[in-house]
């Protein structure tokens, strides 16, 4: 019996990795003083390529199965690059604006590869672990259909009356003072009914993917994504699109790659366009137009870019006091309440407000998880939380591969890995908020 040939997925990365290693590696021992000097940070910019090739050789010699775009490691690997190459290009564009304006963005490059790297070594053996056999429970879809008008009602008639009581449109008059914050205060309960319409998006994504949905279900999920986009940020409109996409690739049809790419190049000029147009930043017009698409690009990169050299030294660490802002979520108002907990006030002190202040911005600045982690912990904290997220994501993804199209389990397995996905980027509280809905 012949030997079944190699499988050429397994032999250009490491062709690709062992190249990129001994070009670095030449370079730093050849041409290490004169880039010292034309190029400052290129420790940390060669560092983190070195750690890249070690991404590409985890992922596709250490993953099992094919490397579709649901799959937990190659959405991590993709965000991952894609957050430093926009958040690189953000940075860029910043100091054509503000050319006095410095980070060290060859650090946060290295931050962020390095502990892709380690969350990837953990995600392998997670994602390999035996699944355990459980009942599984299916959609009943006339009864999903009228669920999904019943949802569809409540979202609308919130929508309605929280817009009411802001008394504009958010969406059309722009948010340059952050009033979106102030949003689920002003609204109270009919605001938390109006974002009803991202389930709605959901659950017809369900109907979708089963061939179950008919056109007035793709009407009611524009009509729940219309419901939840009128306050003006792109989160709540982009969860229900990711998590419909995951189960769509996973469940009827892979999506090909080039339809991605497609995506891709016309979504992020268009989130450009809104967030400035949101922000009312008239300083964009002065850039040029390819420094415009990627000048409100994933400015978190920048951001974090910013607190790991504020946070260097190791003598302003948080040490966890922002910690319980990230638990509170998980249950709602009344029950901490009946514990003497002020959720309110837990909740304001995160990692996002204490950085907001410590850079005299005005409004909360995300550092995605990772970050938050430095900020409390140092290295040590972020290598920690980066190797529990990987067994997150593995075991995520051993389960999502198992479910059906009938399977109520997708969903949730859908929407918890968009949430964990983009928790690179994003807050630990906006993570556990979007878990469990409490907030």
């Amino acid at each position: 019996m012949l030997p079944a040939p190699p499988d050429p997925r397994r032999r250009w990365p490491v062709a690709v990795s062992l190249g990129l290693w001994v070009v670095l590696a030449g370079l730093a021992l050849g041409a290490g003083a004169s880039l010292q000097v034309l190029w400052p940070g290129w420790r940390f910019g060669f560092g983190a390529l070195a750690m890249w090739g070690g991404i590409l050789l985890v992922l596709f010699l250490g993953v099992k199965g094919p490397l579709c775009l649901s799959r937990t490691p190659v959405l991590t690997v993709l965000f991952a690059g894609l957050m430093t190459l926009l958040g690189t290009g953000s940075y860029w564009a910043t100091i054509q604006l503000y050319p006095l304006y410095r980070v060290n963005i060859e650090r946060a490059a290295f931050f962020v590869a390095t502990c892709t790297l380690v969350a990837m070594v953990f995600l392998v053996p997670a994602s390999r672990w035996p699944g355990v056999k459980r009942g599984r429970i299916e959609w009943d879809y006339p009864r999903l259909r009228l669920l999904t008008l019943l949802l569809l009602g409540l979202s609308l008639v919130g929508t309605l009356v929280t817009l009411q009581r802001i008394g504009y449109l958010p969406l059309i008059s722009g948010d340059p003072n952050n009033a979106r914050v102030e949003f689920p205060s002003i609204g109270g309960v009919w605001y938390r009914l109006s974002l009803l319409g991202g389930v709605v998006a959901m659950l017809v994504a369900v109907q979708a993917c089963a061939r179950e949905a008919n056109w007035g279900m793709y009407l009611a999920c524009a009509l729940g994504l219309a419901a939840v986009s009128v306050y003006g940020p792109r989160f709540p409109v982009a969860l229900p699109l990711g998590v419909g996409a995951l189960m769509w690739d996973r469940l009827r049809k892979p999506l090909k790659l080039r339809w991605a790419v497609l995506a891709l190049a016309i979504l992020v000029p268009v989130a450009a366009f809104l967030g400035y147009w949101r922000e009312r930043m008239v300083s964009a017009s002065l850039l040029r137009p390819t420094a415009q698409l990627v000048y409100g690009a994933f400015v978190e990169f920048r951001e974090l870019a910013w607190t790991l050299e504020y946070y260097r030294l190791g003598d302003r660490f948080l040490h966890g006091s922002t910690l319980p802002s990230v638990i509170v979520p998980l249950a709602p108002s009344p029950l901490w309440a009946a514990v003497g907990v002020d959720k309110a006030t837990v909740y304001a002190h995160t990692t996002a407000s204490v950085l907001a202040d410590q850079m005299g911005a005005d409004s909360w600045q995300r550092v995605g998880l990772y970050g938050e982690c430095f900020v409390n912990f140092g290295w040590p904290g972020a290598l920690l939380a980066a190797a529990v997220y990987g067994i997150l994501l593995g075991w995520l993804d051993k389960r999502f591969r198992l479910v059906g199209a009938k399977s109520v389990a997708g969903v949730v397995l859908a929407l918890a890995i968009a949430a964990s996905v983009f928790a690179q980027v994003g807050e630990l509280d906006m993570f556990t908020s979007t878990g469990s809905g409490c907030t």
